[in-house]
């Protein structure tokens, strides 16, 4: 009786989820449509429901579109840059951020990443999180099948060179997969967000002025201290702001 419980009640969590899934599509389907007939607002609106469930390049970017359109630009490059983030090498998100950068006076090209960085970047725009999560649960699986065999085989040398194989894999896999998680969740840039804004010597306002930046600037975050962080744009512009003058990536 209770198996029986049990299957039926994974078998309603399977058909709430596929549910969940279909609606998010339709919705998503919708929104396009919208866009494709110039209801940019409405398309927006969907667009956003759908983020709070599913929060992907296409979504973000498709967001960003949105704004742009409704020439609330500084909205729309926050979003190519969230789009970015999932997608760092990707052509069509970059040049969206290069188009909303002629509506902003502030435009300070960041820093290039260097070798490690950008192979990092080649890395994850060849291999999505969800491509990631499924080679993950590939190698659970395979690390399952061998401990299986390990126990109804008994020691030999090739079950064990597959379990330490698969052991391996599942171990790297999972601390590669919790480090992307990780890095997606963390916010290392931001963009200025309110007029006014200035860049300090340390973190609270009695401290020095340093620079004036304005609306659209991405800074890269350095460090934290309370409501402030230390952000830079270059080499030449750097300091402490307010966080609530900011919109974290």
């Amino acid at each position: 009786m209770k198996t029986r419980k049990t299957v039926l009640f994974v078998a309603v969590l399977a058909l709430l989820a596929a549910g969940a899934t279909a609606g998010v599509e339709d919705d998503f389907a919708t929104a396009n449509r919208h866009y494709r007939e110039g209801r940019f607002a409405a398309a927006l609106s969907l667009y956003l429901e759908v983020n709070r469930q599913v929060s992907d390049t296409q979504v973000l970017f498709n967001i960003g579109n949105c704004y742009y359109k409704l020439e609330r630009y500084l909205s729309a490059k926050v979003y190519y840059l969230k789009a970015r983030k999932f997608q760092p090498l990707d052509a069509a998100v970059s040049r969206n951020i290069a188009m909303t950068n002629l509506h902003f006076r502030d435009v300070v090209a960041l820093p290039e990443p260097d070798f490690v960085a950008r192979s990092v970047q080649l890395l994850e725009s060849r291999l999505s999180l969800n491509s990631l999560s499924i080679l993950l649960l590939l190698a659970v699986l395979l690390l399952n099948a061998c401990l299986f065999l390990l126990l109804t085989r008994g020691r030999n040398k090739k079950t064990l060179y597959a379990l330490a194989f698969s052991l391996l894999l599942a171990a790297g896999l999972g601390a590669y997969h919790a480090s992307r998680t990780a890095a997606l969740g963390r916010s290392d840039s931001a963009v200025i967000w309110e007029e006014d804004s200035q860049l300090r010597s340390g973190p609270g306002e009695d401290n020095t002025v340093l620079f004036k930046v304005n609306p659209g600037l991405e800074v890269k975050i350095i460090e934290r201290s309370g409501d402030w962080v230390q952000a830079t744009a270059s080499e030449h512009i750097a300091g402490w702001i307010e966080k609530k003058r900011l919109v974290l990536i």
